[in-house]
């Protein structure tokens, strides 16, 4: 008989043990939300309800409220999550009795653990360009909806949909900050404006470095006064404008004294690349719906990609104003790097997308739990953790077959030594 390996011992510090022990950081919830239950009365604490909403992450089999509740009864499962099953009232109720900020608490500790874990792992050259991707954030909002026998939305399609607002770091693909807000956006809730709030309030949860974070933004945060905010914060930004955005930036008046900007010329890859134009602009007041125009020195670079050559300008939905050309317009703060160079880190934007499609396809939040946006703040919250741990357990290498195998692991079809092998196959 061979003989079973023995698990190294950087797997049991960091590989499955990890998915359990957020269990036990959970339990200091437990108190939040009894204040008013002076019966003692309440069995159903924010520390089951979380660790149940987990549980249900981690095995696609229970996809709604009513499959959770049910698991609730299972002994391993009430073992797990530190409670008795639960009752369909109870789970329903406490959306509105627990405090989604509470987890906040929990995220911010997984990643740190992840920063640290991933410094440990793989320690930076230095140069140039490591440090660039470092500071890369791509952004966007994704809406989520809820199932129409949950909330009546038959008669009232505008009910029960929020936009998630992410902000994914894009050298290890995890979310740095978010933000739920309800549809239809109103005054304060569009994107853009979520966006400034987030960077003017310092809530993106990693180091920054001194050169500022650099924002990769489609055409839903095109705002000069957006710019703006990011200019005087530090930061920087690659977004994708409308291909009438900007006007080019006129020669010094006589007597105003500008300091010279020098762009370097477009090298033979960036015209192979498709790129037309490399040019100094400045935007007006209608950018984006902004009133005030730039303040600052601004580069935009266009790109009509040829037929043969795969392009982020055919990627995303289409847009009337664009109709009969695939053209890439970009405006950026960046003026030391080449044009070639600009548009390769705007693809990186893409990597929100896989985020949003992770959290939806894989973790099942494409389905909501609960009607109230407080329980889908929970839900959202309990799937940046459930993503934290899968990135702590993976070293950030998680494909759909792990994860598979992760809920096996669960499940108890697999064993550990079957986990390990599966967490170190390398993706075809």
């Amino acid at each position: 008989m061979a003989k079973k390996r023995k698990l190294p011992t950087e797997f049991s510090a960091h590989g499955a043990a990890m998915l359990r022990q957020v269990f036990p950081l959970l339990a200091k919830l437990s108190a939040s939300g009894t204040e008013r239950d002076k019966a003692g009365n309440r069995r159903l604490l924010f520390s089951q309800y979380a660790s149940l909403i987990l549980v249900g992450l981690f095995n696609p089999a229970l996809e709604s409220a009513r499959a959770i509740v049910a698991a609730s009864g299972v002994k391993k499962i009430a073992k797990l999550t530190g409670g008795k099953k639960v009752a369909d009232g109870s789970f329903s109720e406490a959306s509105s009795i627990f405090d989604p900020r509470l987890l906040e608490g929990i995220i911010k500790d997984l990643r740190s653990r992840w920063h640290q874990q991933r410094m440990s792992s793989e320690p930076r050259s230095g140069r140039a360009s490591d440090r660039t991707v470092e500071r890369l954030i791509a952004v966007d909002g994704s809406v989520l909806t809820a199932l129409p026998q949950i909330v009546g939305r038959i008669a009232a399609k505008e009910k029960g949909q929020w936009r998630f607002h992410a902000l994914v770091h894009v050298l290890d693909g995890q979310p740095v900050a978010s933000k739920l807000t309800e549809e239809p956006s109103a005054k304060g809730r569009a994107e853009r404006d979520v966006l400034a709030e987030m960077i003017a309030a310092d809530q993106i949860d990693i180091p920054q470095s001194d050169e500022g974070h650099l924002f990769l933004m489609d055409r839903g945060y095109r705002s000069a006064e957006l710019f703006n905010k990011i200019h005087t914060a530090g930061h920087d930004y690659i977004c994708r404008l409308n291909r009438t955005d900007g006007k080019l930036l006129k020669p010094p008046k006589k007597g105003e004294v500008r300091e010279p900007i020098q762009l370097p010329p477009l090298s033979a890859e960036a015209i192979a690349m498709g790129i037309v134009a490399d040019e100094l602009i400045t935007m007006g007041g209608n950018c984006g719906a902004s009133k005030i125009g730039s303040d600052h020195p601004m580069r935009r670079i266009k790109l009509i990609p040829p037929a043969d050559r795969p392009s982020s300008a055919r990627q995303g939905r289409v847009r009337t104003d664009q109709t009969g050309r695939d053209e890439l317009v970009l405006a950026t703060t960046l003026m030391d790097l080449t044009a070639e160079e600009i548009v390769r880190l705007y693809e990186h934007r893409w990597e929100v997308e896989l985020f949003f499609r992770f959290l939806k396809q894989v973790l099942g939040c494409k389905k909501l739990l609960s009607a109230k946006t407080a329980g889908v703040q929970i839900q959202l919250y309990c799937a940046i953790i459930a993503s934290l741990l899968l990135a702590l357990t993976t070293g950030g290498d998680l494909t759909r077959r792990k994860f598979e195998m992760i809920c096996l692991y669960f499940a108890g079809w697999a064993d550990e030594e079957e986990l390990l092998e599966a967490m170190e196959k390398r993706p075809p």
